[in-house]
This record gives structure tokens, sequence and C-alpha cells, in this order.
């Protein structure tokens, strides 16, 4: 008998259609903060084949750190499993085919399911070495069982320092494993910014006569400084869609506005010009908005705003806490992630645009700050200092488990993590 298996992403049901001999359905719903893992089984023919255990090692801690599987080895299942009293949902059968270099073959089956969601075959070349291997065993996983996109390849860019030192720019493999420092300059680094096509990464530099903006290549080529009228300080920006603009925050004369700056004429269209600190700008992905942090109605005790950029009309849409910043578009600009401070703390919040709703993703006596999206929406990156000095941890969209990112010494602080597209 045939079993089908729905994942349900969001909180409504949905009616699917399904044939009358298809069988049971199992419904995993991802979306409960409180959701356990589901159990996956690898099984690798010949079983200790090195290689393969390697590829083997970068799928399973890829898998891991979506939050929604627990992958098992099919020689150390737990006893639930090897008596069947919580079957796996999935299974991943690899075939080595061929060494040096290393060719295999791969099936994944559902739970009772006798035919593959997905199986190929996966070689190593110049462009594909073991470890990309595991990543696109992983995102294949991902595609072809909760049906969007693996995020394994991706990047998170993070401003680490150490105790008494410098602020740095570092980038970090999704997993954690892979950790490079990014920016050598003289000054102290912080702020980052991706590019929407990862080409570019833009951050702001601090010295002790001055604030600078750089552009940077992601392949991290020589910098290159911006330049802006004399008199006004950069206080950090973000990227245009069309990755010809970005928006940057400018300090005059005690007053922060928000500007469109043209890279190539270097021209300044001012958006946002208030009596007040406006800074924290995000352009949505298709740019008909921009997000930003505003304290117009009470100083020091910022709300935050979006302004339509074909009507020019600016709304707010916080209004309990008195410190709310850091807002963050969702990929597909239906939601906006944000900090708040509730209780002496700063939490990490949720707002969709539909609903004009606000949910609260962490909890407890410490700081939950700067979150950002994952690319495919499913993850948010934050930091924390619920162990100390500030980390990063990766949880939910819609809340629950939270899992520590890196694995740096515990004297180096980690903040302002931003994901790539």
């Amino acid at each position: 008998m045939h079993r089908l298996i729905i994942l349900i992403l969001f909180f409504s049901w949905v009616s699917y259609p399904v044939s009358l001999d298809a069988g049971p359905i199992d419904y995993f719903d991802i979306t409960r903060p409180k959701f356990k893992p589901l159990p996956v089984v690898i099984r690798m023919n010949p079983a200790n084949h090195l290689q393969g255990l390697y590829v083997q090692s970068v799928f399973q801690s890829n898998l891991e750190q979506t939050l929604f599987f627990r992958v098992y080895e099919e020689n150390s299942l737990p006893e639930s499993l090897i008596k069947g009293s919580e079957p796996p949902a999935f299974t991943m059968n690899l075939q080595i085919l061929e060494q040096n270099p290393l060719k295999f073959r791969f099936e994944l089956f559902g739970r009772e399911q006798e035919t593959a969601l997905a199986s190929g075959e996966l070689r190593e070349n110049e462009k594909t070495d073991l470890r990309k291997l595991g990543l696109q065993m992983a995102n294949t996983f991902i595609k072809n069982s909760l049906g969007f996109r693996g995020i394994a390849q991706s990047r998170i860019a993070y401003t680490s320092q150490k105790k008494n030192g410098r602020k740095n720019i570092m980038l970090s493999s999704y997993d954690g494993t892979h950790q490079q420092r990014f920016s050598y300059n003289l000054g102290s680094n912080n702020y980052a910014s991706w590019a929407f096509d990862n080409q570019n990464l833009l951050y702001t530099t601090f010295t002790r006569s001055k604030v600078q903006v750089a552009i940077q290549p992601s392949k991290r080529l020589r910098a290159s400084i911006l330049s802006f009228p004399e008199g006004t300080q950069p206080q950090g920006g973000t990227w245009s869609p069309s990755g010809d603009s970005i928006l940057i925050t400018l300090m005059t004369k005690g007053n922060s506005d928000i500007y469109n700056y043209h890279l190539k004429t270097r021209k300044l269209d001012r958006i946002i010009a208030w009596k007040s600190l406006e800074t924290s700008p995000s352009w949505s992905k298709d740019a008909s908005s921009i997000v930003f942090v505003s304290d117009s109605v009470r100083f020091q005790q910022p709300q935050i705003y979006i302004h339509d950029t074909k009507n020019k009309k600016t709304r707010r849409i916080t209004f309990r806490g008195k410190y709310n910043s850091s807002p963050r578009w969702s990929p597909d600009g239906t939601q906006i992630i944000y900090e708040g401070k509730r209780k002496g703390y700063f939490q990490i919040f949720k707002y969709t645009l539909s609903t004009n709703r606000h949910l609260q993703l962490t909890f407890g006596r410490f700081n939950s700050e700067k979150p950002d999206w994952s690319p495919n929406g499913k993850q948010i990156v934050f930091s924390s200092n619920r162990d100390g000095l500030s980390k990063l941890f990766l949880t939910s969209v819609h809340g629950g488990r939270m899992i520590r990112l890196t694995t740096n010494p515990k004297s180096v602080i980690e903040t302002n993590p931003v994901w790539s597209k």
C-alpha cells in the first residue's frame, strides 16, 4: 500500500486531490513551534566508504540545520525506529558507483513508498568537490520532501569581535562549519548588507577620524569606498533590488535622514526627511516599499514605518512597546521581522502585512536582536546573549527550538547577521 506524505506549510488546511487507492495520508505540521524533527534514515553501500562518509556528514549537518529533520545512519538507529513505533518519515539510499573521482547514485523514499520521490547521480569534478556534493544532496532532499528551495549553499555575513579588539565582517556557511574573515582594512567594520545577486557586500567601516561605507565583491577582492557630501556622516546602508543604488542613512547636524544613493552618478535622492532620527532602511524585493525606523513620535523611542515608493505614503506598523527596530522584509514581501523591547529585553517579532498581526518568536530573560530571513523564508538568524556574550542562532519562522550557528570561542562576540539572498 502506498502512503502519501503531505507537509503542511501554513496554518490553514488545504485540500489536495487524492486517488482512492493512494492509501493513508501522513500530515506533518511543520508550522508548530513545538514541531518534533522528522526521522530520516540514510543507507550507504558500501557502508564504510571514506569519501561517501564525508559527503554523508555534510548532507546530515545541513539537513538537520533546517530544524525539520533528524538523520540516523542505518547501523545506529534509536530503539523507537528499530521496533517500528516511530517509522522513519524518509529514507535516503546512497550507492557508490565509482571512486577517484567519486560518483554515486541516490534515491529518496517517503514512508512506506515503493516509488522514489527523487533519484539521480552525482559526480565529483573540478567545479564540484565532495562538500558541494553533500550540499547539493541536502538541497535536493529539501526540494523533494518539503517542496521549497534548499539553502545549504547559502552564506551568512556577520560582525565578529574579539575582546577589546576591532570588529570584522565574517562569512559563515549555513551549517556553521566554515568560517572566513571577509574584511581586512585597518578600521572597525560593521553593518553588512548583501546585494540581491550576492555578488557584493556593503558594510560600514569606522576609524578614529571618520565613518565610511565600503563595497566589496563577495569573492574577497579589494573594497571600494563611497564618497558623500562634506558635512554628512553615513550610518549604514542596504542594497536596492536592481543593484544600481543603495539606501543610506546620512547624519547631518545631529539629524539623520534616508537617501537613495546612485552608485554610478553618486546622486542622492532624499526619501525620508523628518525632523527626527530615521534609520535602518530596507527595500522590499519588488522595490515597491521601504521599511525603516523613526523616533518621530517620541525622542529615542523608535518605531517601524513602511513607505510606499509609488504614492509616497508612509504608515506606522508598530504601536506596542517603546522600542522597535531592525526591520527586514521577507523574501516574498508579505512579512517583516524586527526586534522589540519588552519587559527590559529585546525579542524577535514577525509582522504579517495582510492581517496586521504581530507574532512574538523569542522569549526569555536575555536579548534576541538583529534578525534576518533565510533565502527561502523558512528560517531566521539572529544574535542573542542567552549564554553570556552575543552569539548567532537559528530558529524557524514559526518560533520554537533554537540552535547555535557558529562554534567560535566564548570570548568572541557575534552580532548583526545578514543572510545571502
